[in-house]
């Protein structure tokens, strides 16, 4: 989308509640082979952490690993992003954009760093920025989906709807079997007020990749702004059983709905 982090919604429409999910996921890039055994023990203790949920020893196991590894740019800008990552996930934004920017500065080849330091930028609606640094990083890595829907998801957020939509369709037209495009693309064309056209995108996401459950979330909102309380419903049914916080959400969001 993975492990989600769930960003807080009050000030952004319901609908984008994937995109706007998925901002502090990201792809892990391997560790530089030059990396220590001593260095290499604390990363893997730092993603242990993560896994827990335990992001303050996350952070220390990191911040351990990035003083033995400071003597090679590659592993140390490697080791900063993902401390970046860690404090989106704790939604610490001033925090993650000085170690993405570190990690620019160590390597400035390294696309992800340019990314992640997009999607905070992003967090702080900075959008001009956030599409520089995507920009940035498409430059440096042309493989680097995630950047591209970055890009859409940003222009979404500004309004641009149309330039979202070209966005996401050319990236779906070019990866085929990136479920996030997809979901990208649906929520991009309900918010433009075409539900019932989205929701084969929703469905295409969710047939890439059945266990991220904001995909039903967001297909069980296009049913509700098409008028389908009952296939909404069954989204509904569906979250309760991998993601209840969200099928909640959803079923206050078909009770609002129904009392119109």
């Amino acid at each position: 989308m993975k492990a989600s982090v769930r960003a807080t919604l009050k000030s952004v429409p319901i609908l984008l509640f994937a995109a706007l999910a998925s901002l502090g996921t990201f792809a892990q890039t391997p560790v530089a082979p030059q990396i220590g055994k001593e260095t290499q023990a604390l990363v893997d203790s730092g993603q242990a952490a993560i896994e827990r949920g335990q992001y303050d020893d996350a952070l220390r196991a990191f911040n351990k690993a990035y003083i033995l590894a400071n003597r090679i740019p590659q592993t140390a800008a490697l080791i900063q992003v993902k401390i970046g990552n860690v404090y989106m996930m704790q939604r610490k934004f001033d925090a993650a954009s000085a170690s993405f920017q570190r990690a620019a500065a160590l390597d400035p080849n390294y696309a992800l760093a340019q990314n992640n330091l997009g999607e905070v930028y992003g967090e702080a609606r900075q959008y001009n920025r956030a599409l520089e640094a995507f920009n940035k990083a498409i430059a440096l890595d042309p493989q680097l989906s995630r950047a591209r829907y970055n890009i859409g998801i940003t222009y979404t957020r500004m309004g641009n709807l149309k330039y979202a939509e070209f966005v996401f369709r050319v990236l779906v037209r070019e990866r085929p079997n990136y479920d996030l495009g997809f979901d990208g693309l649906a929520v991009t064309i309900a918010r433009a007020g075409r539900p019932r056209e989205a929701i084969s995108f929703h469905q295409k996401a969710i047939t890439l990749n059945p266990r991220e459950p904001s995909y039903y979330y967001n297909l069980g909102l296009s049913y509700l702004m098409a008028g389908d309380t009952a296939k909404a419903g069954e989204q509904q049914q569906r979250l309760l059983k991998i993601a209840p916080e969200l099928a909640d959400r959803l079923a206050s969001a078909i009770v609002k709905r129904s009392m119109r």
